[in-house]
């Protein structure tokens, strides 16, 4: 069975007959006012991928309105009609791409690139412990050991926010938590899924998910919301028969919070917290992660949009590799609201992006992610 049979095409085609053009979802979508071009709507979107199944071949402008959307769910919450907008735009991808409308040029480079360099930010593979503290290189277990708990580190965390990878291994090892890493990590996969390219992603899947069988993986640990909702929600829709359980660095902190495994000395700090789309919208993570950082001593500060009306970073589903200014413009409307200088998020998507945005606009901000504050207040035994 093909891949692109997965794909409810009749679910697909009464998604978009759903869609009553009530224009609800244009106030809440990151892309409709901060977009160049036409169609940069759910509606439209929505509209675009019904023609498309009808038959009728889409116009460049629409293809790629389709893929500027970050799938990241906020107009779910508020279709008078209950319509998976962002499920629907999502599979959508995935009949352009078996039709031959998709994806874009970009895409095309950027998995390429992951399959060569097994990495979705384009850096040598053998530099992805690079980010694993001088300290701790002696302890770290690595696939052969055993046990059945991976901390899987993810592409961004591994490269470009090490902080978050150093600060996850570093709470865990400290905890006693029995987790291995792989030597040889490869992406999780999210950017083909995400570009509607099935077949690459299930090679992937099917690498990744073969390594931990041997592994003896039972558990999967990741500080990535990308990562989560990859292994959580897409590896068991490719794959048949994958129920790995995964889990989120933020849920194993509050475990070992309560379990007395670990110890904090609290700081008293201003934090804002910013709910990332994969652990918030799409999982329901909201509650964990304030507790977490009132326990850390801080007195945080909800952003005006938050939990399932929580603004989008801007970086999902491959939108920021598309078009980096525009997820700039969605990122900085996050910033500009936030009540303190210091953001935490889940999500090194979000802190990655946020940051370079504010570094680039002067912004006075700076997004850390929740492992490395807890790290930062966690008393040394």
């Amino acid at each position: 069975m093909s891949v692109f049979d997965l794909i409810d095409i009749l679910a697909l085609r009464q998604a978009t007959d759903q869609c009553i053009q009530c224009e609800t979802c244009l106030d809440v979508c990151c892309t409709s006012n901060t977009a160049d071009g036409p169609a940069m709507t759910p509606m439209d979107r929505l509209a675009i991928i019904g023609r498309t199944l009808a038959g009728n071949a889409p116009l460049p402008d629409e293809v790629k309105a389709i893929y500027y959307c970050t799938e990241c769910g906020r107009c779910d919450t508020v279709c008078p009609q209950e319509i998976p907008i962002s499920e629907t735009i999502a599979d959508g991808k995935v009949a352009l791409v078996n039709k031959g409308f998709g994806p874009l040029e970009k895409h095309e480079k950027m998995i390429k690139a992951i399959l060569k360099n097994r990495n979705a930010v384009g850096k040598p593979s053998e530099e992805r412990l690079a980010w694993i503290p001088d300290h701790l290189k002696a302890k770290v277990q690595f696939e052969e050991a055993e046990g059945d708990t991976l901390f899987y580190v993810g592409c961004l965390s591994s490269y470009m926010d090490k902080a978050t990878a150093a600060a996850s291994l570093e709470i865990l090892m400290a905890a006693g938590e029995p987790v291995k890493l792989l030597r040889d990590e490869y992406c999780c996969g999210i950017y083909p899924y995400n570009a509607g390219k099935w077949e690459e992603a299930e090679a992937i899947f099917t690498e990744m998910a073969e390594t931990f069988k041997r592994c003896g993986i039972k558990r999967i640990i990741v500080p990535c919301a990308g990562c989560h909702r990859t292994f959580s929600h897409y590896y068991p829709r490719l794959l048949k028969g994958f129920d790995i359980k995964v889990v989120h660095i933020a849920e194993v902190i509050k475990e070992l919070l309560e379990t007395h495994r670990i110890t904090l000395n609290p700081s008293a700090q201003s934090l804002t917290i910013h709910d990332a789309c994969k652990m918030g919208r799409k999982y329901g993570l909201y509650d964990t992660p304030r507790e977490i950082l009132t326990a850390c001593g801080a007195t945080l500060s909800e952003l005006p949009h938050n939990r399932d009306d929580a603004l989008c970073c801007g970086s999902g589903a491959g939108v920021r590799s598309l078009d980096a200014p525009l997820s700039m413009k969605i990122a900085g409307e996050v910033l500009k609201t936030a009540e303190t200088e210091t953001i935490v998020s889940t999500c090194p998507f979000c802190i990655f992006n946020m940051n370079y945005t504010a570094r680039k606009t002067d912004a006075g901000k700076k997004a850390v992610h929740i492992a490395t504050l807890v790290r930062s207040v966690m008393v040394e035994r």
